[in-house]
This record gives C-alpha cells, sequence and structure tokens, in this order.
C-alpha cells in the first residue's frame, strides 16, 4: 500500500526568512529551469496546503494567469494545473475559499485530506501553517528552495521547535545557476 506523502514546499531567503519584515513576498527568483521543475513535479500532485494569507495571494493570480497577455509558457502550465487542484486552506478566520477549496481549522484534519487525494500532498505555507504542521506532526518531507538574498529580518522560515528533528537528505541541485533546491525526509524511528 502506498501512502501519499504531505511535503513541504517553499522557498527561503539565504538566511532563513519565508517573508520579509513586512510580510513581502517580492524577493524569490523564479526562473525558466525552476519553474518548469515546478510544473513538472507538481502536475502529480493530489493536494495542495495553504494558510490564509498565502492562499489569497495565490487566488489572487493563479486563476487567471494563463490568460494574461505576458504569461509565460511555465506560468499557463502552472495556473492549468492550480484552479482544478484539491485544495485545504488552513485557518480560522475563513469559513469558505474558491477554486475547489476547503477550509480547515484543525491541522490534523489534513492528513485525512492527503490519505483520500489521489497523490502527495504538497504544503506551500506560510510558515505558521508549517509550524502547526509540525507541531501535529505531520510533516513526511522538505522541499527548500533557497534564494540568493539575504533579508535581514522577517518571518523565519522554521518556527522554533520543542525538540530535534533529524531529516535526511534525498536530493540537492542548483536552478537557473542561482536557487539551490534541496529535499530532505523526516527519519523514521523504529
Amino acid at each position: 500500500m502506498t501512502t501519499n506523502k504531505i511535503i513541504v514546499w517553499m522557498q527561503s531567503s539565504l538566511d532563513g526568512y519565508s517573508s520579509g519584515p513586512d510580510g513581502e513576498f517580492d524577493w524569490p527568483w523564479i526562473g525558466d529551469d525552476l519553474h518548469t521543475h515546478f510544473v513538472t513535479t507538481l502536475r502529480s500532485a493530489g493536494l495542495f496546503v495553504y494558510g490564509r494569507t498565502v492562499f489569497e495571494m495565490m487566488a489572487g493570480f493563479w486563476p487567471i494567469a494563463d490568460t494574461l497577455p505576458d504569461s509565460t509558457p511555465n506560468q499557463s502550465a502552472y495556473a492549468r494545473i492550480w484552479r482544478p487542484m484539491p485544495k485545504a486552506v488552513l485557518s480560522r478566520m475563513l469559513t469558505d475559499a474558491e477554486w475547489n477549496s476547503t477550509v480547515v481549522a484543525d491541522p490534523g484534519h489534513i492528513r485525512e485530506l492527503a490519505g483520500a487525494a489521489e497523490g502527495d500532498t504538497y504544503v506551500f505555507g506560510g510558515s505558521r501553517t508549517v509550524a502547526a504542521l509540525e507541531a501535529a506532526g505531520l510533516v513526511d518531507e522538505y522541499q527548500l528552495f533557497v534564494h540568493p538574498v539575504l533579508l535581514g529580518a522577517g518571518r523565519p522560515f522554521f518556527a522554533p521547535r520543542q525538540a530535534r528533528a533529524q531529516l535526511t537528505l534525498v536530493e540537492a541541485r542548483v536552478f537557473d545557476g542561482s536557487v539551490v533546491g534541496s529535499r530532505y525526509a523526516r527519519e523514521l524511528v523504529a
């Protein structure tokens, strides 16, 4: 029996922030190589998970991205993946969300949704969403894309932890000559 994984998929600055001092997310540079990797990998996903803020940012662009005159082929391809993809929005403030989305208040419900999905679950954050899923013991893998920028302040990618978590490097590569992508799996404890 195959078990769908819950994978944290996030962008980070070199100094470890997932957003800038004022919450800005204008610093990741997604070149053709990296965007092609996103499209190729996420095409087989079964569920996307967001926090409210990141979901609202995504919902403001991806539903129409392929209709914009300056859209790249990768943007158009990702828009066609994003719209029909089942999504869960982890939020205590929202009651409903559009674009094939389910609002979930309890992080524990994500494992049930992931188990019913037709592929792996990808968590796009933000960092509070990742922290909630980590606290519930739900993260199986981290796929982190480190961009060559120092933000100096902002929201740290990882929240303070109560205990150490041992990870195993599965893959590392460089995209577009500047972004380092790495995959880490949680070690299974027997």
